[in-house]
């Protein structure tokens, strides 16, 4: 009875050392870890006491930095308008002219036929009226044109050429001028010098 009771506080006292002597390492490591002053070597030794593996250096990026774009705001889209557009009236269609009449002035209307005067050739022809056959007019002034040609200017503003130059005409003379042949006219000085002349203006 007394050896059971003498082995059993042996056995107790033996597991009392163990125990002891198995925590005493954790604490002076605990100790240990605590004493580093760098905070990464202070937790990588408390991994170790625990037990877990060391974390794996990370490997560097090898994809290129590229900055971040901007952001645009985005443009509001304008409001649609709640009033439906007023309807546009279509031009009218322009009606295209008869060929041969494009810008041709219109025609005045004929006059209304006259029962006393139908069918005469006298009334519907009439003979041009009589113009005078000679004038006698005086000079204004004398004159010559671009290339050198004898000009003069009678009453009234009417400008004539002459044939050739008259060394003895000059301004204030009366001439006299008559029609001639297919239109032509001539002119009489006062120093009776005939000229061949033509209205130029």
């Amino acid at each position: 009875m007394r050896r059971s009771k003498l082995a059993r506080a042996v056995a107790a006292a033996c597991a009392t050392v163990a125990a002891s002597q198995a925590f005493a390492g954790p604490q002076e490591d605990l100790s240990a870890c605590g004493a580093i002053a760098d905070p990464a070597e202070r937790l990588a030794c408390y991994d170790r006491l625990a037990g877990r593996p060391a974390p794996a250096a990370p490997r560097p990026s090898t994809a290129p930095s590229t900055a971040a774009a901007p952001s645009v705001p985005a443009t509001p889209a304008p409001a649609a308008s709640s009033a439906a557009p007023s309807p546009v009236a279509a031009p009218a269609a322009a009606v295209p002219a008869a060929p041969g009449q494009a810008g041709a002035a219109p025609k005045p209307a004929a006059p209304a036929a006259d029962s006393r005067t139908f069918g005469s050739y006298s009334a519907e022809h009439p003979a041009a009226p009589e113009v005078p056959k000679a004038l006698t007019v005086r000079v204004t002034a004398l004159g010559k044109t671009i290339d050198g040609r004898p000009t003069m200017t009678l009453e009234g503003g009417a400008l004539w050429l002459l044939d050739e130059k008259d060394p003895l005409l000059a301004v204030g003379d009366t001439v006299a001028i008559s029609r001639g042949l297919l239109g032509s006219f001539l002119m009489e000085t006062p120093t009776k010098r005939l000229h061949h002349v033509r209205r130029i203006q």
